[in-house]
């Protein structure tokens, strides 16, 4: 069940993602053929900057699922198997509780700027713009929790998986090369 959850959920944030990159790039092209015709729309920083930021927000937390994000994989798979899980577990115990830290402040926030909105874009209020930060660190607590799991079985068995998909991608490479060239070996 677990996992179904998370693929759903990891879609629903790849969709998100698409789409605030769809509408990024047609208010950028749009943007630009304007100003070109010397007609350049007033709202266009303003919502560029709202969409480049939402943007950022649901790909961090797509990297948070995907566990791409920053971590130090090498050093807890270095450590003792004890050691390792024991390290591992910290560190994402502190992921959430920044995580949390993040949603609670983000929330309060939200209550503040509810009644300021965007110069150009008057319909659009600051705690829309600003509910990206809690509903992402939500999301994010929540990609940690349904990766745990993960987590503490590659600590707990010394597998690195940053260098074990860098090691996929160059075979996969590899294999592509040979593909491409019959005949002729590399090695």
């Amino acid at each position: 069940m677990a996992a179904f959850i998370e693929r759903l959920l990891l879609r629903l944030i790849e969709t998100i993602c698409l789409a605030l990159l769809l509408m990024l790039t047609a208010a950028v092209v749009y943007s630009t053929t304007m100003r070109y015709f010397g007609a350049s729309p007033s709202w266009y920083d303003e919502i560029a900057s709202v969409l480049l930021a939402w943007l950022t927000y649901f790909a961090a937390t797509y990297a948070v699922f995907r566990r791409q994000h920053m971590s130090f994989s090498g050093l807890v798979t270095a450590l003792p198997k004890g050691a390792a899980v024991s390290v591992a577990l910290v560190s994402e115990l502190l992921v959430i509780v920044y995580l949390v830290v993040v949603a609670w402040f983000g929330y309060a926030v939200l209550a503040a700027a509810k009644w300021d909105s965007l110069l150009s874009l008057r319909w659009l209020t600051l705690d829309i713009v600003q509910s990206v930060i809690p509903v992402s660190a939500v999301l994010m607590i929540i990609g940690t929790l349904l990766t745990l799991p993960d987590t503490l079985r590659d600590a707990a068995s010394g597998i690195d998986r940053e260098h074990a998909d860098i090691e996929q991608t160059i075979a996969e490479a590899e294999q592509e090369a040979d593909a491409l060239l019959p005949g002729k070996s590399r090695k």
